[in-house]
């Protein structure tokens, strides 16, 4: 298959471009423990995950605060709309997120040679503020999120309209994310090319000098 010129860079938000500093089931745990939260924090960990997979239908509508309340109490047991606010206040700070190695560095060196860089990302209202308060949107060109556009991934067409708001040809973009099916077959559906975060890309550093969408992203 042939190579496109590479002219924007997608990225994926949570587990991609953000990192957590503390496992979800410590931190549910550790804030819950004045809220009668009772188990370790592997097993908060655990109930964490079936209850944000268990959940049907459009997560990331206005603030999602439906979503996360379901997520935090079928996680911890605990349904205390006290302790809910305190967990969904943390997340909207800096301090719980770290920015992956390199992507700052690749960032700017892409975008020095011309490449456009956008935030592609199911989130809630929360992820504007919390990149601006981090300094990542300076980083970027545009962010792309959900709750904003009325659109979640596994849907291509957030993927569309990133590319529309950019200017720029599916197939001359190249989205980077950590989910099999979110990230990489949505992207690819829309006509981008996509790379598994962690697997198919190992560090963002990799992207500092790439020229061109990789044909085995496609």
């Amino acid at each position: 298959m042939a190579e496109n010129t590479l002219s924007a860079l997608l990225v994926d938000a949570g587990n991609t471009l953000l990192q957590l500093r503390e496992p979800v089931g410590e931190t549910y745990a550790r804030l819950g423990r004045p809220y009668g939260v009772a188990g370790d924090a592997a097993a908060v960990g655990r109930r964490f995950g079936a209850a944000f997979r268990g959940w049907e239908g459009p997560r990331y509508q206005g603030d999602g605060r439906p979503f996360w309340r379901a997520v935090v109490a079928g996680s911890t047991g605990c349904a205390d709309l006290d302790y809910f606010e305190v967990v969904y206040a943390h997340y909207a700070r800096p301090e719980a997120w770290t920015v992956a190695e390199g992507a700052l560095e690749a960032f700017a060196a892409l975008r020095g040679r011309g490449v456009k860089v956008a935030v592609v990302s199911n989130w809630d209202d929360r992820l504007r503020g919390l990149l601006e308060v981090m300094g990542l949107m300076d980083a970027v060109d545009a962010a792309f999120i959900s709750t904003e556009l009325g659109v979640e991934k596994p849907d291509p067409a957030i993927y569309r309209l990133a590319c529309e708001g950019l200017g720029v040809r599916p197939v001359e973009a190249l989205h980077v994310g950590d989910h099999p099916e979110k990230d990489v077959a949505a992207a690819r559906a829309a006509g981008c090319g996509a790379l598994l975060y962690g697997a198919g890309l190992g560090s963002f550093r990799e992207l500092a000098t790439c020229q061109k969408v990789p044909p085995n992203s496609r």
